[in-house]
């Protein structure tokens, strides 16, 4: 339905200022994994969608004591529900009858955007990103995307938008869709208010859209003939979760979408969430599903996101933008004695744009030397003329941007150009807004300069505010963005798959504007638009069958082009970017379309030393009409090590971290590698070979820095064809290595005002008075995802000799599992005016992400077992325990442990 319009900022900041059902499993500033209260997905065995057993199986469970059945999925895709309960775990619900799977229901924020606006810029040129891709080529082909459904699943579509078609339904580009959650704040408060009208309220998904099939005079998305279905799956709050994900999938599904794009994701990195594995399905299928990689760079390696961590999703990743788009305005050049002449100077403001109403202003100077290093960082002198009416041109360098407009605001400035000298260009940071600065390019600048030293004149017209930006060359383009998440996935997966432009993108935006933002969630629909433009020319799965969505993601992977690794800025260091953050690198359209040499591969997962995989085998075909002669060969990429040691956050030791992405620095980590022999093809043949890498356990490296290197294996046909099919490997035994994934110091559990340890106060009487606050914390610090993370209470005669997987209340001594608080948080505190102690979710937790700096995990129990009910007053032993990598749940020593003494349970709340 129709809202008011709600900005991200303020929807984040509603969601924060709200109470609600979601369980805080992430403390401080980390990025979250929260739970839904309560609140479970739950698959059944062996049932067919809307079949009589499915029926009966929902209708049972439904029956089931204290179970309520909130969606029924009945689909051939996933078939199960999405429960609510507050007696049972995720153990006891996989021991009922007909339930083969059991997931918590997480909440998934939508991503905060990146704003990147550094740029080395030169002439302003026509906009667009797709020259660098070879979209520009097959547009040039009359190939647009016609005939091709795409869902996008996200905040709606803003459909009026005159370049998405300007309307909504048959007929329209916007043909149909879907609001799963309506334009209250769900799932922070209120239930959902699903309707049939997914108009958006917030901007990203109607800029996702653009991306994909937008179109006006003078700009274009990548499929602009493409038909949009908007699955909205995000209310004002900014927040959804994985049951509303899951069900508008299939509803994409049964609407008959050729390919579904999602820019969404949080912090997971495993690649059986309930979300992915619903998504891979579909991939099986013959639905291309895209879905972004993340936006977590800074955290460093081994931070995959939920959905795109699916198997057989492809995850991107995002390079920055070739041409920086930017708004102009017209200067007129006068020289003394000659004839005027107006050209478009692109130029990046502060903040603000500079307004309409400056027209005809002069453009003047008070230094004419182009090589000044230090113009207007001193005030001037006494009887400097006014610069009322004037914009002032003063040249970049030795003080800051605000030293300078605040010296020319002095003599009447209202609006300031800075030109740049040698250095990169940035936005011009002030803090000062009581006038405007932007800065132009360097060239722009020295010919402002030239023309007023010769004695002619120039002035500038900031009245004409074009829809379509210009473009300026950008040396950093073309590089991936910093804030792209890394993989691998915590099982040594290799993700994310490709990557496409996301960083500064134009498209479109809500109330029929436009905006320029950045994020893996720009480069998701570009793919998702060189799908549609493949299955526009060549047919999608109704043409070429199920297993055309796993053909299209493999020529789409072996299409990318090497990148550079970059650390944010132009500078060289003669490595490629790995494919832990990039695979392959950016995408190639026309490979995708028009190669006739196709690979048929798995992704060349080398896993750690102990378990390292050797063999990898590729299938060439040759689809073309004349005879192709292939040559293999390796392409490294850059390795880095990923583990440092630090300062432990608890006591006085050390502890190993994974290394932020500033911490790391490209190294020559190159596996041996034995390649197939050349060979030649015949139109239509195709040979399958096999490639052998060495183990680098014999190499030398440090693998106690935990090395992760990659590269690219190349295949380079006598047609003039190269594809490339991406390697990755950790240069060590990983589960040996790190020894414990939690840092030193932790677990620990804590209670009361002063966060007393367990080991100094070992009783609890569960006040949860703000004067009292007596109820045990558990925090961890996880250096590497976990499988589960357990919080079990045995009988205080329990030992880790008796320790059984999944344990059984009644048996071996086990009372129950612990629940954790929703409000569980650091420094946070329980208020019995304003909480209610039933807001908990059991343990155990699935599927966890490894903190980054500075967060935590704390969980708060308030005394309720996973059963519903209070413990009762005792004595007991509590088991806080974190599953190890590749560990087998039923071994006690292939858990994390924190042992802690006999505790006494002294009241309830």
């Amino acid at each position: 339905m129709r809202s008011t319009i709600l900005s991200t900022a303020s929807a984040l900041a509603l969601a924060l200022n709200l109470g609600g059902v979601w369980a805080s499993f992430v403390a401080e500033d980390g990025e979250a994994a929260p739970l839904v209260a309560r609140s479970f997905i739950i698959e059944y065995a062996g049932a067919g969608g809307r079949s009589a057993k499915q029926r009966r199986q929902t209708a049972e469970i439904a029956s089931t004591d204290g179970i309520k059945v909130v969606k029924a999925f009945d689909s051939d895709i996933f078939t199960g529900a999405s429960i609510e309960t507050a007696t049972y775990n995720v153990d006891d619900l996989e021991r009922l009858p007909g339930v083969v799977r059991v997931w918590l229901n997480e909440e998934v924020k939508l991503a905060p955007l990146q704003d990147q606006r550094a740029a080395a810029v030169g002439d302003a040129l026509e906009y667009t990103t797709h020259n660098v891709t070879g979209v520009s080529k097959l547009h040039d082909q009359g190939l647009f995307g016609k005939g091709v459904k795409v869902g996008v699943v996200d905040t709606g579509i803003w459909y009026d938008h005159p370049a998405l078609g300007g309307g909504f339904g048959a007929g329209f580009k916007v043909a149909g869709g879907w609001d799963f959650v309506g334009d209250g704040n769900y799932p922070i408060s209120g239930p959902k208010a699903p309707d049939d009208d997914p108009i958006d309220s917030n901007g990203h998904g109607t800029h996702v859209a653009g991306i994909v099939a937008g179109k006006t005079e003078g700009w274009t998305g990548v499929a602009p003939e493409a038909e949009l279905y908007a699955y909205k799956v995000f209310s004002q709050a900014g927040s959804t979760d994985s049951a509303t994900l899951i069900e508008s999938f299939l509803r994409a599904y049964e609407d008959g979408m050729d390919i579904i794009t999602a820019s969404i994701g949080g912090a997971n990195g495993w690649s059986n969430n309930a979300w992915a594995e619903v998504a891979s399905r579909l991939v099986e299928e013959g639905v291309v599903v895209t879905i972004s990689a993340g936006n977590s760079g800074a955290i460093g390696p081994f931070y995959g996101s939920s959905g795109s961590s699916g198997r057989n999703v492809i995850a991107v990743a995002s390079v920055s933008t070739a041409l920086l788009p930017v708004y102009p305005f017209e200067a007129t050049f006068t020289p003394a004695g000659g004839s005027s002449d107006t050209v478009k100077v692109g130029y990046i403001p502060a903040r603000d744009y500079f307004p309409p109403t400056v027209v005809d202003w002069p453009i003047v100077s008070l230094s004419l030397d182009p090589t000044a290093t230090a113009d207007g960082c001193t005030p001037y002198p006494p009887g400097t003329p006014s610069l009322q009416g004037k914009i002032p041109l003063v040249r970049r360098g030795t003080c800051s941007f605000q030293i300078k407009q605040e010296n020319l605001a002095a003599l009447g400035a209202q609006y300031i150009l800075i030109y740049n000298n040698e250095s990169p260009i940035t936005t011009p940071g002030t803090s000062n807004y009581t006038t405007l600065i932007a800065m132009i390019p360097a060239e722009s600048g020295v010919s402002i300069i030239e023309t007023l030293k010769s004695g002619g004149n120039v002035t500038a017209d900031f009245s004409t505010v074009p829809e379509i930006p210009v473009g300026l060359p950008y040396s950093e383009g073309n590089r991936p963005n910093t804030f792209t998440s890394w993989g691998a996935l915590y099982d040594l997966q290799l993700k994310p798959d490709i990557a496409a432009p996301g960083g500064q993108i134009f498209s479109t935006w809500v109330d029929g504007t436009y905006n320029i933002i950045s994020g893996t969630s720009m480069a998701c629909p570009y793919v998702a638009g060189v799908a549609a433009l493949y299955i526009s020319a060549k047919g999608g799965r109704s043409v070429q069958g199920k297993g055309f969505a796993r053909v299209l993601s493999r020529r789409i992977i072996s299409s990318g082009v090497a990148l550079p690794w970059s650390d944010g800025t132009s500078r060289d260091y003669n490595f490629a970017a790995p494919p832990a953050q990039v695979s392959t690198g950016l995408i190639d359209a026309f490979k995708v379309l028009e190669y006739d040499t196709q690979l048929e591969f798995n992704k060349m997962e080398l896993n750690d030393t102990r378990y390292f995989s050797r063999y990898h085998d590729v299938t060439v075909t040759n689809q073309g009409s004349s005879p192709v002669s292939y040559k293999f060969s390796s392409q490294p990429a850059a390795g880095v090590d990923t583990v440092t040691w630090g300062p432990a956050a608890v006591g006085r030791g050390v502890t190993q971290r994974i290394r932020t992405f500033d911490q790391l620095t490209p190294r020559a980590y190159e596996p041996v590698v034995s390649l197939p022999r050349d060979f030649t093809l015949r139109p239509g043949e195709s040979k399958r070979v096999s490639v052998n890498f060495g183990n680098p356990d014999t190499l030398g490296w440090n693998a106690s820095a935990l090395p992760l290197y990659g590269g690219k294996v190349v295949v380079a046909g006598s047609n003039g064809e190269v594809l490339s099919v991406p390697y990755m490997g950790v240069g060590a035994d990983l589960r040996n290595q790190l020894g414990s994934i939690v840092e030193t110091g932790f677990p620990y559990v804590v209670s009361g005002l002063n966060n007393t340890l367990i080991e100094d106060k070992n009783w609890f009487t569960f006040n949860l008075s703000l004067g009292a606050q007596d109820f045990p914390k558990s925090t961890i610090k996880l250096l590497w995802g976990t499988r589960q993370i357990r919080w079990d209470i045995f009988e205080p005669t329990w030992t880790e000799r008796n320790w059984v997987y999944p344990p059984v209340v009644g048996e071996n001594g086990y009372v129950g599992t612990a629940t954790q608080h929703v409000k569980s948080s650091a420094g946070a505190f329980f208020d019995p005016s304003l909480d209610d102690p039933d807001q908990a979710s059991p343990f155990p937790i699935l599927d966890v992400a490894r903190t980054q700096l500075p967060s935590v995990y704390q969980s708060w129990w308030l005394g309720k077992l996973g059963n519903g009910s209070q413990i009762a007053e005792g004595r007991y032993m509590m088991r806080v325990a974190v599953l190890k990598p590749f560990g087998n749940p039923r071994a006690a020593d292939n858990w994390d442990v924190l042992r802690t003494p006999v505790f006494e349970v002294r009241g309830k709340y």
